[in-house]
């Protein structure tokens, strides 16, 4: 994974599917999944779907194709998402497990969005609630994210980091 990290390429699963990829980490994946499945805390509700995942049976349209109880494999989100705004429904991608938990789902994103931004704040929150008054670091983007071409357009981010340093 961090060979595939250093050459840049992990926009794309290695093995064909990101659960195929978390599943082959070393180390990692079995033992923690089996864990999580293992545990008697955890309610049967929360589990299957991950059992589900894992075995490649999530009802998604290109799994019902596959059983031959659906003939369209197009994401149905994206067809309503893409309905309401008017645009075309055209070249719709396929409905798959990795689709609809991912941004690329037109009819997902805006939750997606919102989970991330949820999580980035909580995060943030809890990184100044631990920063002790001697320390140097010090947050560049304190209520929203940004880009770094913006952050240059700021005179204060000038001094700490210049564009001509990091090329």
């Amino acid at each position: 994974m961090q060979a595939r990290a250093e050459q840049g390429n992990i926009n794309h699963p290695a093995y064909g599917t990101w659960t195929a990829d978390f599943m082959l980490w070393q180390n990692e994946s079995r033992t923690f999944l089996g864990k999580y499945l293992n545990d008697l805390r955890v309610p049967w509700r929360h589990k299957r779907p991950e059992i589900m995942a894992t075995a490649g049976i999530i009802p998604v349209a290109k799994w019902l194709a596959k059983i031959k109880q659906q003939s369209d494999v197009s994401c149905r989100l994206c067809k309503r998402a893409r309905e309401q705004r008017g645009a075309s429904t055209e070249n719709l991608p396929e409905e798959t497990y990795e689709h609809i938990n991912s941004a690329f789902c037109d009819g997902i994103v805006t939750t997606v969005t919102a989970a991330h931004l949820l999580i980035w704040r909580h995060l943030y929150a809890s990184m100044q609630a631990a920063q002790t008054p001697a320390s140097k670091l010090r947050f560049v983007t304190q209520d929203k994210e940004s880009s770094i071409n913006t952050k240059w357009q700021e005179k204060e981010f000038k001094q700490i980091c210049s564009r001509e340093s990091l090329t």
